[in-house]
Parts: C-alpha cells; structure tokens; sequence
C-alpha cells in the first residue's frame, strides 16, 4: 500500500530533490572555482525575490477579486516598494514586520474563490518558475537559478503559509460535513483554523485551547484532525504544482557523471 501512498503525498519532493540533486548539487560541487557562479547564483536570487515578493500579493488580490472578491488591506514590506505600489494599488499599506507581504482585509467569494485567491500566485510556479530552474539545471546556466528557485520552489517554501491554508481550507470543509456542521457549531473558533500561518495558529491555540474545542474529547479530535489533514493535503499540494510545472516543461535532465 505504502509503494502508492508515498509517490501521491510525497512525489512531487522526491522530484525537486533529485532535479537539484543530479542537475545542480553534483556539477556545481565539480567546479574548480566556484566564486564566480556563487556571486552570480546570489545576485540572480535577491534580484528574483524583491520582484517576485510584491508580485506574489498582487496575484493573491487579483484571485481575491477575480472571484468576485473584494480586497480591502494588503500590508506589504517598505523593502519591496509598498510606498511606490501604494500610489497605483491604494490598498496596499507599507509596513514592517515579519511578513514580506499578507492580505490582511478580504472577503472571497466563497471557498472556491477563497482557493484560487490563496493559490494565483502559484501559476507563476507552473509556469514558467519550473522551466527556469530546469533549463538552469540543463543548461548550466547559473543566472537561470535565481528566479527557478525563488519562483519554482516557491510551494515548497510556503508549505506552512500559503498551502496549509489551502489545505485546511479543505479540511475544515470536509470535517464539518463528515460531522454534520456540529463541529464549526460547537467549536468556537473552528473556522479560524484556516490560517497562512501554521506556527501562528499553534501559539493561538495553545494560549486559548478552550475556544478550539482542546477541553472536550470531540472539539480535540475534530481540531486535531483538521490541522493534520489540512497540512497532509499542503504536502500533497505543494509537491502536485512542481510535478505540474516538470510536466509542462517537456525534458528531463541528465545525471551527472
């Protein structure tokens, strides 16, 4: 059984593993000097991210919206242009904080629009994210890896953000009907057990355990079934958008050596 439980859960990482690992880890390692590629490697990736950080929100609002959303507060890092984007996207407010970017105030239109709204910016992963990293691991181009990583990685990085939320979206849905809608009317705070952010959630539960049903044996069971199923589904997901990608990109590499 476990020959076809681990390729659906777990596929997608043991595919991005042994890209890097036979297409970039080994050659790279090879190189007699690796000061040149290291610089360009570093460039490529802070360039990538300061442009893909502010794009990444701004897909989420267009999910949000292009559902029949509405989008009202999208608090994103000064370091990422916040104060620029602010004069063309007025609902952005510049901050600092811990996160680069968060839509703070939205209203999605129902569960479907609430998945595409979390998971729009992860097209860019799909495509073309992939492709760059694989034509930097096929190529040897190193300038390539930058934005591969940062964007085609980028589901496996927001595991505990962006997917988990997409996962226990799910899973709330589907443990509340399983249990015909007692849970969500018996746990206070069933709903916010959708979060972005899975270390938030723990530390908010463990200062107010009574209002996520901890203090009763059901609301424990239905809790802990919701975050565990929601972050089994955020591995399955986020593991599927890179074997999308790796699909869509048409080629493997060759192993080294």
């Amino acid at each position: 059984m476990h020959k076809y439980v681990l390729p659906i859960i777990a596929g997608g990482w043991i595919q991005a593993y042994r890209d890097l690992r036979d297409g970039f880890i080994l050659p790279f390692q090879a190189l007699e000097s690796r000061a040149r590629p290291t610089i360009v490697l570093m460039l490529s990736l802070i360039i990538t991210w300061f442009v893909y950080v502010p794009i990444h929100e701004l897909l989420h609002v267009a999910g949000c919206v292009g559902t029949g959303g509405s989008v009202s507060e999208l608090v994103m890092g000064r370091e990422y242009g916040a104060n620029y984007l602010k004069a063309v996207f007025p609902f952005i407010t510049p901050a600092t904080s811990r996160y680069a970017g968060r839509v703070t105030g939205f209203e999605p239109n129902g569960d479907i629009g609430y998945l595409i709204t979390v998971f729009a910016p992860f097209l860019l992963t799909v495509f073309p994210g992939v492709q760059c990293l694989r034509k930097g691991i096929v190529s040897r181009q190193i300038a390539w890896l930058g934005p591969g990583i940062v964007i085609g990685l980028a589901s496996f990085y927001n595991l505990t953000g962006d997917f988990f939320e997409m996962g226990t979206i799910l899973s709330t849905r589907w443990v509340n009907g399983i249990g015909g809608g007692r849970p969500a009317a018996a746990i206070d705070r069933f709903w916010q057990l959708r979060s972005d952010d899975v270390f938030r959630l723990i530390g908010e539960i463990a200062e107010s355990p009574g209002l996520y049903g901890l203090d009763r044996w059901p609301g424990f069971l239905a809790t802990g079934l919701v975050i565990g199923l929601g972050f089994v589904l955020a591995v399955c997901l986020a593991g599927w958008v890179y074997l999308a990608g790796r699909r869509l990109s048409g080629f493997a590499p060759r192993v080294a050596g």
